[in-house]
């Protein structure tokens, strides 16, 4: 049955076979875009204060430019908007991403694509009326869901409408879940994917820890990519914790939950962090990681405890937290791709890795997945799916023997903002600097570990401090050598290490 208009759908059709166009139409001057209209999804209020809260989103049309049609359809994907809360344009590259996939079944046809819209205040008169000159609160005037600043990324409760500020972001994920799970509508419905990139993936990943146990029909998997920060899964941290007294605070730890906001979760919260990792463990998660990507927007200390920059707190994560898939064919089946491109939402769709994940994997409902995408890997436990014929490639690394028989240890990071405490010398900071002169500086010097970073210094040492220095992943040493720029003398406050053997702690 196609449904002609909005009102037609409230006169003849049960709420819950109709939500998304059931909700009051928003005036507003959001653009409009091919293949997909503006919809108006009724929220049911968690508090029963308004019965018409009002979810704005684009929602994809079928081949022929009409509505689609339920019983076709075998995907949900829901992708969410990053910081700019530009639903439309990941609508179009989500899309344009679904037009790239090979078999001629996954087509619009069968494939729903839904980009929810979370305005907060920075959008009145563009996505929802505002009227100025009304008591404090009052301004928004219509049952559109708005929230403060980015706070729907972390689940808080809505800001608008004045008379119902009860609805967690979460909950509206929730919402959209079980609304595609919904057998009597979708009756053919095999995969539902929620996919975020950036802050949208950040959104997911704090949704997987404290996002309620669903029990839906339809698997469910989250597409989480490029986050500049994760809620971290215990009270730990591997960088500086003492210079940031608010390190494990919501949003990047579970302190301070209720006093940021939430309602959402807080049960969960309250019994503690083994609870919210072991939350945080059944859901199925499909990572994504852009290997260009090494951008930093932390707005406090808090990112910098988990890492220098996106690529690394990234790779700390899968470290201390690592993915697991302990049975392929199961619907907890983690995996991680490693993608080659920058921090850019439609290249990672575009991906051969965001084509399996977002619309190829199980969309037969055969329990089918692609392997892990991204050779070689860049640490040990970041590849919970391996691909048999790929799992021996070997990293490009420095395989080299120098001075005093010193070789490669890695990159290692410095925690000292201005000076090197990892290792006790300074030999020198010049732009000649290459692995030879400063590994045979260091023996002759008398000592047993060397040390490059920022490209031109070179370090010496007996020991490595463990206090102020931890084993990395190798991109995170990125500087070329200015002696030999074919050579990496380490980064902004991360070592290329050289010892003979493992080197000694101190």
């Amino acid at each position: 049955m196609q449904f002609l208009t909005p009102l037609l759908l409230l006169c003849s059709t049960p709420l819950l076979l109709a939500q998304q166009y059931a909700g009051d139409t928003i005036s507003a001057t959001l653009p409009t875009i091919d293949n997909a209209e503006v919809a108006f999804f009724k929220i049911d209020d968690p508090s029963g204060k308004n019965d018409a809260l009002t979810l704005i989103n684009y929602y994809s049309h079928g081949t022929d430019g009409n509505r689609i049609v339920e019983s076709k359809i075998q995907r949900a994907v829901i992708v969410l908007h990053g910081l700019l809360r530009d639903p439309w344009n990941y609508e179009t590259d989500m899309l344009n991403a679904l037009a790239m996939v090979q078999d001629t079944n996954i087509n619009r046809d069968s494939v729903a694509v839904m980009a929810p819209f979370f305005p907060s205040g920075s959008d009145k008169g563009f996505a929802y009326p505002w009227t100025d000159g009304l008591k404090s609160g009052r301004g928004s005037t219509s049952n559109a869901l708005v929230w403060s600043g980015s706070q729907w990324s972390a689940g808080a409760n809505n800001q608008y409408p004045h008379d119902s500020r009860n609805t967690s972001s979460y909950y509206v994920l929730d919402e959209l879940v079980h609304y595609f799970d919904n057998k009597t509508l979708f009756p053919n419905m095999k995969q539902i994917v929620l996919a975020g990139h950036s802050l949208g993936g950040q959104m997911l990943q704090r949704y997987a820890a404290v996002g309620d146990q669903l029990e839906t029909e339809s698997p469910v998997v989250l597409w989480v990519a490029n986050g500049n920060s994760w809620a971290w899964l215990s009270d730990y941290r591997p960088l500086n914790v003492p210079d940031c007294p608010t390190y494990n605070d919501y949003r990047e730890g579970f302190a301070q939950y209720v006093e940021y906001g939430m309602t959402y979760g807080a049960n969960l919260v309250a019994q503690g962090i083994d609870a919210i990792k072991a939350n945080f463990d059944s859901k199925q998660i499909a990572w994504a990681r852009a290997l260009q990507d090494f951008g930093d927007h932390a707005s406090s200390c808090a990112p910098e405890t988990t890492g220098q920059d996106r690529n690394e707190r990234f790779f700390f994560f899968m470290k201390w937290f690592q993915p697991s898939c302990p049975d392929p064919s199961g619907t907890n089946c983690d995996t991680v791709d490693l993608v080659d491109a920058p921090h850019d939402n439609g290249q990672m769709f575009h991906s051969a890795a965001g084509l399996a994940r977002l619309f190829t994997d199980n969309f037969y409902g055969d329990k089918s997945r692609a392997y892990d995408f991204g050779y070689p890997r860049k640490q040990q436990g970041d590849d919970p799916f391996p691909d048999p014929s790929l799992v021996n490639t070997a990293g490009a690394t420095n395989y080299n023997t120098y001075a005093g028989g010193l070789t490669y240890q890695g990159c290692w990071t410095d925690q000292a903002p201005t000076t090197a405490q990892a290792l006790s010398t300074l030999l020198y900071d010049n732009a000649t600097n290459t692995i030879e002169t400063c590994t045979s500086g260091c023996v002759n010097a008398g000592y047993k570990v060397a040390g490059m970073s920022d490209a031109t210094k070179c370090w010496c040492g007996n020991e490595v401090s463990s206090a102020s220095a931890i084993l990395t992943v190798d991109m995170q040493c990125k500087s070329a050598c200015p002696g030999n720029t074919a050579q990496i003398c380490g980064g902004l406050r991360r070592l290329s290490l050289f010892s003979a053997g493992s080197p000694s702690f101190v």
